[in-house]
């Protein structure tokens, strides 16, 4: 990162960072960013709009133009009370930020300097641009940002980095540092395993610096790897360069310049330590089986390549644990050692490579004063001191690729194992393996070696209910078992009491230095603002699992967009992705965003949002509901919303809706009708057409659906609308006749229909009327029967009239035969009894 003029500060050269006078950008999505990488690459020239679409995308969609008109207005608000910086052009933009204010147009020019001044045989200055230009260097360039020009920018910007460390370490050895550049292309060459020149420059390196027998065994490595990879011996060069070494005709350069001094060689000292860095494992470590021996097959010694593996998952869920588990099974693999380190990559300040190397370097037996200035020479002598060794390096909770890559051996016959949140930290090479969330039984043995086994076989259910409420997290075990350990006579049930209580769930998981809410917080602190009120509100769903669809309603984004911000989180560790388009939260992950939604969103907002999220569901409910030919002229008569809610191609579609949604709609409606009364109304109207449709499926579903009418009817008889209070009690007077319960639904309509007189609500009154009669019909009692079924006939109209209640009731008969899903043959005899007693009464009452 360079500083720029004006106080901007651009850094490409690794994961995309922005500041202004030291305070970090919100540089968006990644789209967004990718927008941005385009227009400062253009360097203050205009950049078409048709080259930004295909900067982002192979085949833009139909939006595209929208789209990155979108991303230039939020990267303009991003630049705050400098946005007129970034300008619309004829055709695009123009983004006026100086060269040296973005480090990837520094490193160019630098590059640039370097090349003319070893063009002038001026092999110092060069060394010094050269390394002044690598320096800029943090890790994977671009990294993170998506798109087909990335990803071209990013290999053109590797080609010339490498081009310019060849160029360094030439200026270098002629300069006399023979033994730098011999230790720097060991990881080089590891890399391009296939670039003749970089053999060559090692060998000339080591001949110069007197090892003429290794310059020769890097001859013989490079014909075996090229004879094996290409099937052809080396080109004229190298050949010409291995004769010369041997019949001494090639010259000795032993010049030095006293500003580069040379970099003393390893010493013998430092071949011989075995450093046993790895903490110890847990004493009451338990489960993981089959992970484990996954884990240890995949690490064991190749002679092929590095034996390298990452274990990610949520925060708490026992990554270090099992690391250590393996790493302490497998030390006999590797003999030659084992180094760790915490790289603190979910902090606030991650470890820096540059760093743990000198650590590393250290525990390897270097000399203090014989480690490299510089971070790549260091990694070089990393490379040296553990090449032909088996060595084993635990990389405990990284933060990014750019991270660990220097940290990794170089060799086949060694081994590193990476824990991690972040799902795509997978070095080139490495087999990732998801930590789960340990099953019921698995979690019921921990929390037994948390607390003894003693109290779990004396209350094995209490046991099984406690994990469950910790959400069978293995630090919110741990910390149970902490808490038993300190107070042994408040037993299973007494901790099971305190975790009950939802408000005070995370208050109870933390014990001394352990916390599952302090462990959460260090993922969402590193979130940007976007992705952290992602989080929150869409913690406001307490549901098993959420459609993107449904997210983005919440948040009140675009699908696209909200989309890419559920992926950050799933890449924080914060969200599990359940499948293509769905999403789920950990129990106590969102009990932990849904604390910081209490705290950080008024209360205005998360209401809007959930009220915006019901009126869509019940949107969706009417267009269920008209994707069959039988709706007819149903929704002229029923409540409807401003939002069009997701369509259905036919009613079989929308059955299979309903019952991927059904928990989620019962989870929103409970929540509105408990805290938000004012919305309850489009509750109850959603709840009329589920009713009156039939799109339930099950009895277990219908049970849940009778506990909403309870809580509408509740909600509706604390106000004083008399319409609403005859809603909610007709809508529960139809489920408990459904279900048989004829007593339940007299009590209701007898209860609903004075109120639909007083208010003079011809459809409301005709259909419970109607079923009232029916419902005392079967009772027997056909005179109370008969008189019902008078008034609902006298407010019936013409059952050809479109807007009459009586074409309401069949268009609804009809309907809910159409819809009613697996309880398909008892739903529709009670939809064909209501039609069939009706004709009875009809029948009856001409006689009379």
């Amino acid at each position: 990162m360079v500083t720029g003029v004006q106080g901007y500060e651009f850094g490409l050269l690794g994961p995309l960072i922005g500041r202004r006078d030291g305070r970090e950008l919100d540089l968006g999505s990644p789209m967004q960013r990718a927008v941005l990488v385009r227009l400062l690459l253009a360097q203050g020239r205009q950049c078409g709009l048709d080259h930004l679409v295909d900067a982002l995308w192979e085949e833009p969609p139909v939006n595209a133009v929208r789209s990155v008109q979108t991303y230039v207005y939020r990267i303009r608000l991003a630049l705050g009370e400098e946005r007129s910086r970034l300008e619309t052009t004829p055709g695009g933009y123009q983004l006026d930020i100086p060269e040296q204010a973005v480090d990837v147009l520094r490193f160019e020019r630098l590059v640039r300097e370097g090349e003319a001044l070893r063009a002038g045989r001026q092999p110092g200055p060069a060394l010094r641009a050269f390394d002044a230009a690598l320096a800029l260097w943090s890790g994977e360039p671009l990294s993170g940002v998506p798109g087909p020009y990335a990803q071209r920018y990013r290999r053109r910007i590797a080609e010339l980095r490498l081009n310019a460390q060849v160029a360094q370490l030439e200026c270098a050895d002629e300069l006399g540092e023979h033994t730098r550049v011999a230790t720097e292309l060991v990881s080089l060459i590891a890399d391009h395993p296939l670039r003749e020149d970089l053999y060559a420059l090692r060998m000339r390196a080591l001949h110069h610096a007197g090892r003429a027998a290794e310059a020769l065994a890097v001859y013989a490595t490079a014909r075996e790897t090229m004879v094996a990879e290409l099937g052809m011996d080396p080109g004229p060069e190298l050949r010409e360069l291995q004769a010369r070494i041997l019949s001494g005709t090639e010259a000795q350069d032993a010049s030095e310049d006293p500003e580069f001094p040379e970099i003393a060689e390893l010493p013998e000292a430092a071949t011989g330590l075995r450093p046993q860095q790895l903490p110890p494992a847990p004493g009451d470590f338990v489960g993981r089986e089959r992970l484990c021996e996954r884990l240890r097959l995949a690490l064991r010694p190749t002679a092929e390549a590095v034996a390298l593996s990452v274990l990610s998952g949520i925060g708490g869920v026992g990554k270090t644990a099992l690391a250590l588990r393996v790493a302490h099974g497998i030390r006999g693999d590797y003999p030659d050692g084992q180094l760790y380190v915490d790289l603190r990559g979910d902090g606030d300040q991650p470890a820096d490579p540059a760093d743990v190397l000198v650590d590393f370097l250290l525990a390897l037996g270097m000399p203090a004063a014989a480690i490299p200035a510089t971070p790549s020479a260091r990694a070089g002598a990393y490379r040296t001191l553990t090449a032909d060794r088996r060595i084993l390096v635990l990389l405990d909770n990284a933060s990014d690729t750019a991270q660990v890559t220097p940290l990794l051996p170089g060799t086949p016959g060694n081994a590193a194992l990476i824990t991690t949140r972040h799902r795509s930290l997978v070095p080139p090479g490495a087999t990732r393996f998801e930590v789960p969330v340990p099953d019921q039984r698995e979690a019921v043995a921990m929390l037994g070696r948390f607390t003894g086994d003693a109290e779990i076989a004396a209350a094995p259910e209490l046991a099984r209910e406690l994990v469950s409420a910790c959400g069978q997290l293995p630090l919110a075990l741990r910390i149970i078992g902490a808490r038993a350990a300190a107070r042994p006579g408040r037993g299973l049930g007494a901790q099971l009491l305190r975790l009950r209580a939802e408000e005070h769930q995370l208050d109870e998981l933390r014990a001394g230095g352990m916390s599952v809410e302090a462990t959460f917080q260090v993922g969402y602190r590193a979130l940007a603002p976007e992705q952290a009120r992602a989080m929150r509100l869409c913690a406001l769903l307490d549901a098993a699992d959420f459609p993107v669809a449904v997210a983005a309603v919440l948040l009140d984004r675009p699908e696209a967009e909200t989309e890419e911000q559920l992926e950050h989180l799933v890449e924080a560790g914060l969200l599990e992705p359940h499948s293509a388009d769905r999403y789920r939260f950990h129990d106590l992950v969102r009990a932990f965003a849904a604390r910081r939604a209490d705290r950080e969103d008024p209360v205005a907002e998360r209401e809007a949002a959930l009220v915006r999220l019901t009126m869509f569901l019940h949107a969706t409910l009417l267009q269920a509901m008209s994707a069959t030919e039988q709706a007819g002229s149903l929704t002229t008569h029923l409540f409807s919303v401003p939002l069009p809610g997701l369509r259905f191609a036919d009613a079989e579609q929308a059955r299979t809706w309903l019952l991927a949604e059904h928990t989620l709609l019962v989870a929103v409606f409970s929540r509105v009708l408990r805290d938000i009364p004012d919305a309850s109304r489009i509750v109850a109207a959603a709840l009329s057409v589920i009713a009156a449709s039939g799109l339930f499926a099950g009895p277990a579903h219908q049970r849940e659906l009778e506990r909403l009418a309870d809580q509408a009817v509740a909600t509706a008889e604390s106000g004083d609308d008399l319409a609403w209070q005859a809603q909610t009690r007709h809508i529960r007077a139809w489920l408990a006749f459904i279900r048989g319960d004829l007593t339940a639904a007299e009590t209701d309509l007898r209860e609903a229909i004075p109120r639909e007189r007083a208010v003079d609500e011809p459809v409301p009154y005709f259909m419970s009327t109607r079923l009232l009669s029916v419902v005392l019909a079967d009772q027997g009692r056909m005179p109370e029967a008969l008189g019902f079924f008078a008034e609902s006939e006298a407010v019936a109209g013409s059952e050809d009239d479109p807007n009459s209640p009586a074409s309401f009731h069949r268009e609804v008969g009809r309907l809910f035969t159409a819809l009613s899903s697996d309880r398909a043959e008892v739903d529709i005899s009670a939809a064909q009894h209501v039609n069939e007693v009706s004709d009875r009464l009809r029948r009856a009452a001409a006689r009379l």
